[in-house]
């Protein structure tokens, strides 16, 4: 069993309270500490390593996606550009550094919010799978069950140049 060695710190006021600058200085304060041997809570409940490990990859599923129907509204607004600017011929650039056609800057601009919400998406998305394996490896230290014992009916012996490898089956109670 685990105990939590918890310490609380408690500093001793001055009860007269009026102390001179000069002796509050010279003396630090007392400190007392009380040991408290409750057992430890685990860092997170049952409930919440349960549930959580799967909501978090759910939805780190859901901003991936989210994230790639982003980047493909993205690709889908520069392929208009593109067919847009081919067909017109009038997408130059301005002095600014913007499209001098005012639909082509619109659309523009579409690919980059696009493209930024892609990112934001993609990034949450991986975020959440990192939290994914922290709760799903913090889950499997907080197993409490008994170590998994393999089956001891496989023989293996080796000796005089030779390895024997067998199987050995119990047949009726209590036999070994």
């Amino acid at each position: 069993m685990l105990l939590a060695g918890t310490v609380a710190l408690t500093v001793l006021a001055d009860p007269a309270g009026a102390q001179s600058d000069t002796t509050a200085a010279a003396r630090p304060p007392a400190v007392r500490v009380e040991a408290d041997s409750t057992p430890a809570s685990p860092v997170a409940g049952p409930w919440a390593l349960g549930w959580g490990k799967w909501a978090a990859a759910a939805l780190a599923a859901g901003f991936t996606t989210l994230g790639i129907e982003r980047h493909n509204d993205g690709n889908a607004a520069y392929r208009s550009l593109i067919t847009y600017c081919g067909q017109t011929a009038i997408c130059t650039i301005a002095p600014d550094g913007r499209y001098a056609d005012p639909t082509a800057e619109a659309t523009y601009q579409r690919v980059v919010r696009s493209d930024r919400a892609a990112r934001a998406w993609l990034v949450a998305g991986q975020i959440t799978a990192v939290a994914s394996a922290v709760l799903f490896v913090m889950d499997l230290m907080r197993q409490r069950e008994p170590p998994n014992i393999p089956y001891s009916g496989l023989l293996v012996e080796s000796g005089d140049g030779v390895t024997r490898v067998g199987v050995r089956i119990p047949i009726g109670p209590g036999m070994r």
